[in-house]
């Protein structure tokens, strides 16, 4: 019942923000991997699609699931690079309205295509995909063991997870949750109910949901900047937001960018990159 209320209020959170994210966030509607302090956020956004790529095995018919597509760049970057055969799911309709509008504005209906579904129970097929790809969706999803039976039930002997997303750096006390009970009912407003782990609760989660061969990588340092580039773009395309938002909602996202630096430069909140495979032989 209570994963039910959170993914409800979810998804119409995110048909509520899909639009200004744009001007804020970008296209890609996710982080980005800075490898210099001057790179610019499209940039970036398509780096960390790179970094997440390049450690699986992508190739020309390699089949995706996208789960948490938002509006489909990232499956669209990932397809004119690897001629792959891409699925994107949301449970959010503005997503996946846009998702597959921009696959037809780029002529790819026949190899990349959105539909609305529950990643915890999506309704595919079992051993469908050869990847599995999930880009800074994991941490709204409250019952990470469902999350990622579902993920493995998809997928194909010997296929991957390849995931990337907001961390835990460390397991929050009670009393530190209390501590920080303002800063997180913030965020919890601009970016919906979450539940974000550590890599190591990653590890526990994904083993026990059967996978194998798991590797995590903490790339804060260089997923960091990207809070500076969207404060910037608040400031820049204030008036587009706006058409969107209202004064009070743009003013907790401002706000949520503080908290989530300062949650990065106290070893709070972090960056992390998850591997697993599944190989039912072990």
């Amino acid at each position: 019942m209570k994963e039910n209320s959170a993914l409800k209020q979810n998804q119409k959170h995110y048909d509520t923000v899909t639009d200004p994210w744009l001007s804020i966030l970008g296209d890609n509607l996710h982080y980005g991997y800075f490898k210099s302090e001057n790179m610019n956020l499209d940039d970036a956004s398509e780096c960390l699609i790179d970094m997440l790529s390049s450690k699986g095995n992508i190739g020309p018919g390699t089949s995706i699931l996208d789960v948490g597509c938002g509006v489909g760049t990232p499956a669209i970057s990932l397809q004119k690079k690897y001629h792959c055969q891409i699925k994107g799911i949301s449970t959010s309709n503005r997503g996946i309205e846009l998702a597959n509008l921009a696959a037809k504005n780029e002529d790819l209906t026949d190899a990349v295509n959105f539909e609305i579904a529950d990643a915890l129970d999506n309704g595919l097929a079992n051993n469908a995909f050869d990847v599995v790809w999930q880009m800074e969706s994991s941490h709204l999803m409250l019952d990470k063991n469902k999350l990622f039976a579902e993920n493995y039930r998809v997928l194909k002997n010997n296929g991957e997870l390849l995931l990337c997303d907001l961390i835990l750096k460390k397991e929050l006390s009670i009393a530190e949750v209390y501590q920080y009970r303002l800063e997180l009912s913030i965020l919890e407003k601009s970016f919906g109910k979450a539940k974000m782990v550590t890599l190591e609760n990653y590890r526990s989660f994904l083993k026990s949901a059967g996978f194998s061969n798991i590797e995590t990588f903490d790339i804060s340092e260089f997923a960091g900047p990207t809070l500076n580039c969207w404060k910037e773009n608040v400031s820049k395309n204030k008036e587009t937001i706006l058409s969107y938002f209202s004064e009070k909602s743009l003013g907790y996202f401002t706000q949520s960018c503080e908290i989530l630096s300062s949650f990065f430069r106290d070893n709070i909140l972090g960056y992390g990159i998850v591997v697993a495979k599944k190989d039912e032989s072990l």
